[in-house]
């Protein structure tokens, strides 16, 4: 009876090799969705910065004095609005912030282009 194990190890091998080939490619498309959503937080963050202060001076005065629920659903509501926004088409700012980080990645060591 053949030693089947030789045949194994070689298998294994193979994949392993096929593996570390398209590894590098996809630890890149990672690291560049990473830095995208990154990138698109922070325009939501920054959008939400710009909405609260907005809110801040718009007229207190109303019929009803505004409940703390209310100013809690109420940020609820603007830091969801928000990150929906920067997660859509933005205001541009995630994709300006995307390729001045992208590029900084993949210059040399040296720091040279």
């Amino acid at each position: 009876m053949k030693n089947i194990m030789p045949a194994a190890i070689g298998l294994q091998q193979n994949r392993y090799q096929v593996d570390n080939r398209n590894e590098g490619r996809f630890t890149a498309e990672i690291k560049n969705k990473k830095l995208d959503n990154a990138c698109k937080d922070f325009e939501a963050i920054m959008l939400n910065k710009i909405m609260s202060s907005m809110r801040e001076n718009l007229p207190k005065d109303g019929l009803f004095a505004e409940s703390y629920g209310e100013k809690m659903f109420q940020s609820m509501l603007d830091e969801e609005m928000t990150r929906q926004l920067a997660h859509g088409k933005g205001m541009g700012l995630a994709e300006l912030l995307y390729e001045e980080l992208s590029k900084k990645d993949n210059t040399p060591a040296g720091g040279e282009k």
